[in-house]
């Protein structure tokens, strides 16, 4: 990251908070990573962890693909120069005007993940490309998705049968590992999994090639050898392919990263406006809280946060509890966190803040979602 930059941004008095600082040259660096972690796979960016346009942009000049949820995503990635082929949609529910919409600009493929998709798929989006989503172990994820989606093996046979009845093209399967996964583990026992419906499905006629493994890249630059890097996830990735995904010559091995590839590019810039005793704790109070940027602590991830002073080093640490500043009692972003002592106007700066900061926010309260600022975005490619 250009550290320079981004500190002359972040200590920038003119800087309204609360504000997501974003470092394009370092969305390059980490894009380079996944393509040479994974030398054949083929990069789709999960949207939904920042829509930022010249995000999106930059994947779709890289010529990587995107892969989206909604409508509202379908219209971005094509207003930032996607084609259909560039695009795949990885979201199990989707609604009729939607299904519509990508089947007139000929997106590539979509998942199925129940009997009912399939029905729907097929009558309002006929013809398409499709693949089925596997459930799999999110043990070691610090957010696990098991559960609302994907299906067992034995399921995923029959939805491939009955899309191949209903004119659609049966091509592969997909998993998700859980976000922020923590064990490279689980991205080689979900291969394992795929490699054992795939063989069963080749038996049965369908054409197997698409194996997209998701997303679920971690990012955090606290490397205290409990995050797995891009580089350890696609050496076990690129094994597992080989050892248990049958040889096919035209193999696609899709990676969706998201938080992977832009959260460390990120930094969220707050002010403290508030200052309180209660009991035997010490509250600060925040101009961003859980519904207007940092949401992701309310779900449990834990905040990397550092005081923005120049005599930082030289206050004594305390522990305080950070709260937002909304009047909703559940607005708290952590709790007996130590810090340098803090005053009112301080300004605290939240790393590995670049997914899921505006996405997940919303003007509660009136307090608005944080601002944004695209540093280097006219870097180009390594």
């Amino acid at each position: 990251m250009n550290t320079v930059l981004m500190d002359i941004t972040l200590r920038d008095e003119n800087l309204v908070t609360p504000s997501l600082v974003m470092d394009f040259a370092n969305i390059h660096r980490t894009y380079d990573r996944f393509e040479a972690a994974f030398p054949e796979g083929k990069l789709f960016y999960a949207v939904k962890a920042n829509a930022n346009f010249e995000i999106v942009k930059l994947v779709v000049d890289r010529k990587g693909g995107l892969e989206i949820a909604s409508l509202a995503e379908l219209e971005k990635s094509l207003d930032a120069g996607a084609i259909g082929e560039q695009i795949i949609c990885s979201n199990p529910i989707k609604n009729p005007a939607f299904l519509k919409a990508m089947h007139r600009n000929h997106v590539y493929a979509m998942v199925v993940d129940s009997t009912f998709e399939v029905e729907k798929v097929a009558q309002y989006a006929p013809g398409s490309k499709v693949y089925v989503r596997l459930a799999v172990d999110n043990k070691g994820s610090v957010l696990p998705l098991a559960g609302k989606f994907g299906v067992s093996g034995e399921e995923a046979l029959a939805i491939f049968d009955l899309a191949k009845e209903r004119g659609l093209q049966p091509i592969g399967l997909s998993f998700h590992v859980g976000s922020q996964c923590l064990s490279v583990n689980n991205w080689v026992n979900a291969i394992k999994a795929c490699g054992e419906v795939w063989r069963e499905a080749k038996a049965r006629g369908h054409h197997m090639y698409f194996l997209d493994i998701g997303g679920g890249f971690p990012a955090g630059h606290y490397h205290d050898g409990t995050i797995p890097t891009i580089e350890e996830i696609g050496s076990s990735v690129m094994r597992a392919v080989e050892h248990f995904i049958p040889t096919t010559p035209d193999l696609m091995l899709i990676l969706e990263p998201g938080r992977g590839l832009v959260g460390e590019s990120g930094r969220l810039a707050v002010s403290v406006v508030g200052k309180a005793t209660r009991g035997e704790s010490t509250w600060l109070y925040l101009d961003a809280g859980v519904f207007n940027g940092l949401m992701e602590t309310f779900e449990g991830f834990p905040p990397v946060v550092y005081l923005m002073a120049d005599d930082a080093a030289e206050r004594p640490l305390m522990r305080y509890t950070l709260a937002g500043p909304s009047c909703d009692s559940c607005d708290v972003i952590a709790r007996d966190i130590e810090l340098p002592e803090i005053h009112i106007n301080d300004r605290l700066i939240f790393i590995d803040a670049g997914a899921y900061t505006n996405e997940y926010a919303v003007a509660f309260n009136g307090f608005p979602i944080p601002s944004v600022v695209n540093l280097n975005v006219e870097a180009v490619a390594a």
